[in-house]
């Protein structure tokens, strides 16, 4: 890296930093709620702010200068599944103020910014927003305790450091992706997701599909999608859980089954 990408490095890393920190100081008027889109195109500094964690890191990319965690072009849409798919995984040791670290596996369940690098370990500050009356700088040590068994996955800040984005993780093999991350659970997307299952690939989503999908979330296999088996789905891809399929649960379906991790 030059000498001058690495000072732009260190300017957006800084900026990174002081965004969120000045997320903490004004936590009484940042709420949180899982919408989307993300308030993402409000200007700096705006009051109040309501959003998730993924909705917050991204707004504070956006404003330090960085590229869109989620790949997506800051177009309101994202969560931790597209951070852990767009993003450079790096350890711990090479960690960066800015860096990201996303809780979970799979397709992860919540997601920090390093205001320090974790390279010393758990004791790394990072500003977190995971509920109402965030966001708060915690170290990482303390906000595991609140994820307890969740493995951790570190994240290079889009655009800082100069290095190019990966590729999307494989999708194991699975023939009919990649697919549109577009909302719509169309024929494409139901034999994706019926391969993953195990049953016939007829691009029906008819009771045997079901069964194999309760089966496959392990809730009570009984054909019927309900509340239950939906928010399930939502929290195994990653989606607000909310009990309602709709597009953003599709897209993270989508999402999940092009990165192989459904």
């Amino acid at each position: 890296m030059t000498e001058a990408a690495q000072a732009a490095d260190s300017q957006v890393r800084q900026q990174m930093v002081d965004n969120c920190l000045w997320g903490v100081q004004n936590q009484a008027q940042i709420h949180y709620a899982e919408t989307r889109p993300m308030p993402i195109n409000i200007p700096k500094g705006s009051l109040p702010i309501t959003t998730d964690c993924s909705g917050f890191a991204t707004l504070m990319a956006k404003w330090s200068g960085a590229g869109d965690p989620n790949g997506s072009g800051f177009n309101g849409q994202g969560y931790t599944g597209t951070m852990l798919q767009h993003c450079q995984h790096i350890s711990a040791a090479e960690t960066l103020p800015g860096d990201l670290v996303v809780f979970g596996a799979d397709s992860g369940t919540h997601v920090v910014v390093l205001v320090e690098s974790a390279a010393g370990g758990l004791g790394a500050m990072c500003v977190s927003h995971g509920q109402e009356a965030d966001p708060i700088k915690v170290s990482l040590e303390v906000e595991s305790k609140s994820h307890a068994g969740q493995p951790l996955t570190y994240l290079r800040l889009p655009d800082a450091g100069g290095t190019p984005t990966p590729p999307p993780p494989s999708s194991n093999g699975n023939p009919f992706c990649p697919l549109a991350v577009d909302g719509s659970f169309g024929p494409q997307s139901t034999k994706a997701l019926q391969w993953v299952l195990g049953v016939a690939t007829d691009g029906d989503f008819g009771p045997a599909s079901k069964r194999a999908l309760q089966a496959h979330l392990h809730v009570a296999v009984d054909g019927e999608i309900g509340p239950i088996t939906v928010r399930a789905l939502q929290a195994h891809v990653g989606a607000a859980q909310d009990g309602q399929w709709g597009p953003n649960t599709t897209k993270a379906l989508q999402t999940s089954l092009n990165a192989g991790r459904f």
